[in-house]
């Protein structure tokens, strides 16, 4: 019978998101700090990062040992998507800027849902800050609803506007996956005592 590690399964899944939220908040940054910067070639850079992260977790998806494959199915859906993503980025740049902040307010609707169920996750694991998770994930749900509903008059206030809520996106990720990887090194401590 073949044996499971999971602390290297945690450790694959916490540097995966770390990763994630760390190039989602420069991205972030970039988009916030040089709005004014051609949109087409913004296109280009974000579409090509989006195919490089599809490719690595679509890749990585077929290599791995599926010993327990809900922890990595979203790696397929999530790859192919992005691959998907960056190339429309890539071939149809001036259709996807015209697109772009339904795209990103959708996104961060989504993100935002999918954070409240980590939210209640937490609680249900006894993570003591699922309240602030709960919160940032309202917030995000908020900032997605305004791109939607408030479109902007300049696009390069659309990209900061962007910009900005990437990075809170990126920040929201990177303190979810901290205070899970907190609670599961004192759940650990328990085991071993």
């Amino acid at each position: 019978m073949k044996t499971v590690n999971f602390q290297k399964i945690w450790n694959d899944l916490k540097t995966n998101w770390i990763f994630a939220a760390i190039v989602t908040v420069i991205a972030g940054l970039f988009l916030l700090l040089f709005p004014s910067v051609t949109l087409k070639s913004i296109s280009y850079v974000v579409g090509g990062i989006s195919i490089a992260m599809g490719v690595i977790r679509t890749v990585r998806y077929f290599k791995r040992d599926h010993t327990y494959p809900f922890l990595f199915q979203s790696d397929l859906v999530v790859g192919l998507l992005s691959i998907g993503l960056g190339l429309f980025m890539v071939t149809r740049p001036e259709t996807f800027m015209s697109l772009m902040p339904l795209i990103f307010g959708l996104l961060l609707v989504g993100c935002g849902i999918g954070n409240i169920l980590r939210a209640v996750d937490a609680k249900k694991a006894g993570i003591a800050h699922w309240g602030a998770l709960l919160a940032l994930a309202i917030l995000a749900i908020a900032l997605g609803w305004l791109i939607l509903l408030n479109p902007f008059a300049a696009i390069e206030t659309a990209v900061a506007a962007i910009g900005g809520c990437l990075i809170f996106e990126g920040v929201t990720d990177l303190f979810t996956t901290l205070a899970v990887s907190k609670r599961i090194d004192a759940w650990k401590k328990t085991i071993q005592q």
